[in-house]
């Protein structure tokens, strides 16, 4: 028997880590199409491993069940549309900034990822979603609206947004968010940035009582 060259070993582990996640990515890709396109029951093991040009027992291995996939797609597509409504690198210059690189910054990346979009609202909308996933994405929309909320109070505090309703701010803001993916397929894709600069004056214009700057 040969001896094992530990550095070697290592590095076999890394090279396998790195080829799985690479898998696991291609898996998940696969079922935003399949999702996007075909709808949530629609897609199973089978089709995805299909549009991934893999065998259905190569998605059980990585991800054992349907509930584990789907899980694991919406936590990339939120992880990325959260990065997206950061608004970058840049430093921010107050309140008002903020929250208008919440709202471009969520169109923005709608336009750009319309099928991710889609099948997140496939997903949130299916009848046949599980229900643990239902309660985990009732508890992130929770977690979500309530650091909304305490981002609006905290504008207020600094002086920046008028008074009003943190909550009833926040709810109106979540609804029109909700319904941006669509609004935004029914427009052409040179008007989609001047559509998220008008929701963010709208927005703006709302919090802090001023008109917006042109």
């Amino acid at each position: 028997m040969q001896p094992v060259d530990k550095a070697d070993e290592g590095g076999d582990r890394e090279e396998e880590t790195f080829v799985e996640a690479a898998r696991r990515e291609q898996i998940v890709s696969a079922a935003v199409e399949a999702i996007a396109e075909e709808g949530y029951a629609k897609a199973s093991f089978v089709r995805i491993a299909k549009r991934a040009g893999i065998s259905p027992g190569l998605i059980t291995y990585h991800f054992r069940t349907k509930e584990n996939l789907i899980r694991r797609v919406l936590a990339d597509i939120d992880a990325r549309l959260d990065r997206s409504m950061e608004g970058g690198p840049e430093p921010l210059e107050g309140f008002e900034d903020a929250l208008r690189r919440i709202v471009t910054g969520h169109v923005s990346h709608c336009a750009r990822n319309p099928r991710e979009m889609t099948a997140r609202r496939e997903i949130q909308s299916a009848a046949t979603l599980s229900a643990g996933l239902r309660t985990e994405i009732a508890e992130g929309d929770r977690a979500g609206r309530a650091e909304l909320v305490a981002f609006l109070a905290d504008g207020q505090r600094h002086g920046e947004f008028r008074e009003f309703d943190p909550e009833v701010f926040a709810d109106s803001l979540l609804t029109v968010l909700v319904s941006v993916s669509r609004a935004l397929d029914a427009r052409p894709a040179d008007a989609h940035a001047a559509y998220g600069r008008e929701l963010a004056d709208l927005f703006c214009a709302a919090a802090t009582g001023r008109s917006p700057d042109r």
